[in-house]
């Protein structure tokens, strides 16, 4: 087992690599992404790592928790000396960029790979705190129609209704995600606009359409070879057809690769249930050119 120091060594040798996270609405094609980026042969990009979830969530409250027992501690026993000194606002930050280039160390062909990354679709909330942590990593996020990623996420979670106004549900459904999507789509506009040169955004509208051009800017931008034959490579390997085993449009409710296209929406929510999606988001359609 390495020790500590060695340990340290390693894991301050990564952070000085070109790092980068993905981020973006669950069922809006961040997995199809991840699976094209780690398909390079110069990038490592695995998913999920749940870094804000289940490592810096619960580090910030052990780390209170820590501190509320030291400061018990030091009024009702140390008030003559001081008592122990507390932790500092930057030991949690500090803990947490250690735990995820630990976990980036450990991923497949992470030693020679140029370009290291992680998906998970919530980092998009953090991609703030992740610049913070890496400040030359880059952050790329994903869009996607929001009718057709509440669509795709209604059939993958929802099973029969047994009953139910299915209409009523979509809504109810429809009213609880639009919080989350719009936030997240606020983050990855303002972050594109204020950083360009460390965060990108990419659609799976234009994955679809133009699905060369767009990878070979996506491998541009992590600093790695955009060949045509690595672009092509990369498209043939994760094309709908090879990881669910039927054509783009062959549908399987309830699949995680469920039917692989645009505009879908159309088969699944009424006017009315665009028109609460398009009063919520319609003011990102024009920035990602979108149809409303």
């Amino acid at each position: 087992m390495p020790s500590w120091v060695e340990h340290q060594q390693r894991i301050a040798a990564l952070a000085q690599r070109q790092l980068f996270f993905v981020g973006g609405a669950p069922r809006s094609g961040t997995t199809w992404l991840q699976q094209i980026l780690d398909a390079h042969p110069e990038v490592s990009c695995n998913g999920e790592g749940l870094f804000m979830q289940e490592l810096a969530v619960p580090l910030e409250n052990l780390m209170r928790k820590r501190r509320k027992a030291l400061e018990d501690k030091n009024k009702r026993i140390f008030r003559h000396t001081g008592g122990y000194a507390l932790p500092a606002a930057q030991d949690v930050e500090f803990l947490i960029g250690t735990a995820i280039l630990l976990a980036l160390r450990q991923q497949k062909a992470s030693e020679t790979a140029r370009a290291i990354g992680e998906k998970t679709p919530e980092n998009v909330f953090f991609f703030p705190r992740l610049k913070r942590l890496f400040p030359g990593a880059k952050l790329i996020g994903i869009a996607r129609d929001p009718r057709d990623v509440l669509t795709s996420a209604w059939h993958f979670f929802h099973g029969p209704m047994d009953g139910k106004d299915e209409a009523e549900e979509k809504k109810k459904f429809i009213h609880t995600a639009l919080p989350s999507l719009v936030e997240g789509t606020r983050v990855m506009i303002a972050m594109a606009k204020d950083d360009p040169g460390h965060c990108m955004n990419v659609t799976y509208e234009a994955l679809k359409g133009a699905p060369d051009a767009t990878v070979a800017g996506l491998f541009r931008f992590l600093g790695v070879s955009d060949s045509p034959a690595i672009v092509a490579a990369c498209l043939a390997r994760t094309s709908f057809a090879v990881q669910s085993g039927r054509q783009p449009g062959l549908e399987n409710k309830g699949a995680f690769f469920r039917k692989g296209v645009v505009g879908d929406w159309t088969s699944t929510f009424d006017a009315e249930a665009s028109g609460i999606i398009l009063r919520e988001l319609g003011w990102s359609f024009a920035h990602f050119g979108w149809q409303a």
